[in-house]
């Protein structure tokens, strides 16, 4: 028998990682004191230790970890590594096209129109609206927009422009949710029937708004951020107001992400402001 220290001393694996995998299932100790609960191992267990070492280097996830020690059978560690060995060329090739994308903005600057400055009119709409984490906003606003397209096609009730979203104006936490709204522009306000779902009666008010159109796809839109940010420090003073989306040309228009058009509204106060 070994106790954890010297278990982990041998088999290279700390006793933080080693307390990790008893709670999780991989490696048990041979024995655990019931009155002082410490640890102990097995010589024999060493080449378990080795193996779960191994695979963790090569950032294999616990459970698949706990799949290959459980199974003791070649075919399913082979099976776990070629699942895992093409997760991880998918995450290069990602890492691969962001990098190139990112190296070709700063080479030439992506297809923007000129920062203008506008009274925008506002509108009624019929919008849903959520605390939702950045990374889920994709999902919600796809959501929210079948909701709020199967209640007006129900309803009879016409859009009056294309699809919006409002944002925060200031990013608290980038993993903590944060309030979003989905919406439809519509001519006047209507009576919802009561299976209307999330889908509310909304608002997005006049304002006095710095816009930049954003051509290509969602995950370069941070370009156009950084653009109209630096633009409306430069040449307006930013109103403590959501920022707004307008998604002109999106998946309802075409499958080609290149084609996609999205106007991004930034309030500004309405004193005298470059139009």
């Amino acid at each position: 028998m070994m106790t954890i220290g010297m278990f982990s001393r041998a088999s290279l694996l700390s006793i933080k990682a080693l307390r990790a995998y008893h709670e999780a299932g991989i490696l048990v100790p041979a024995r655990v004191d019931p009155a002082t609960g410490y640890r102990s191992y097995h010589a024999g267990q060493l080449p378990d230790a080795a193996v779960i070492r191994r695979l963790r280097g090569l950032d294999l996830p616990l459970e698949r970890v706990r799949e290959v020690v459980a199974a003791r059978d070649p075919e399913v560690t082979r099976r776990v590594l070629a699942a895992h060995a093409a997760a991880m060329q998918a995450r290069l090739d990602d890492v691969t096209r962001i990098v190139g994308e990112l190296q070709q903005g700063v080479e030439q600057p992506g297809d923007h129109t000129p920062v203008h400055v506008r009274g925008d009119p506002g509108s009624h709409t019929l919008a849903v609206r959520g605390d939702v984490a950045e990374v889920g906003f994709a999902a919600f606003l796809g959501d929210a927009y079948a909701a709020i397209s199967a209640l007006a096609e129900r309803a009879g009730i016409a859009t009056a422009g294309p699809l919006g979203a409002l944002y925060p104006h200031v990013i608290e936490d980038e993993t903590a949710p944060t309030s979003v709204e989905a919406f439809m522009p519509i001519g006047t306000p209507v009576p919802l029937p009561a299976d209307r779902g999330a889908v509310a009666v909304g608002e997005v008010p006049a304002a006095r708004v710095a816009v930049l159109v954003h051509t290509g796809p969602y995950e370069t839109l941070g370009d156009t951020y950084r653009r109209l940010g630096a633009w409306v420090a430069h040449h307006a003073r930013p109103a403590p107001a959501p920022v707004r989306e307008i998604y002109l040309v999106s998946y309802d228009q075409t499958e080609d992400l290149a084609r996609f058009r999205t106007e991004v509204q930034w309030p500004v106060h309405p004193e005298e402001t470059p139009t």
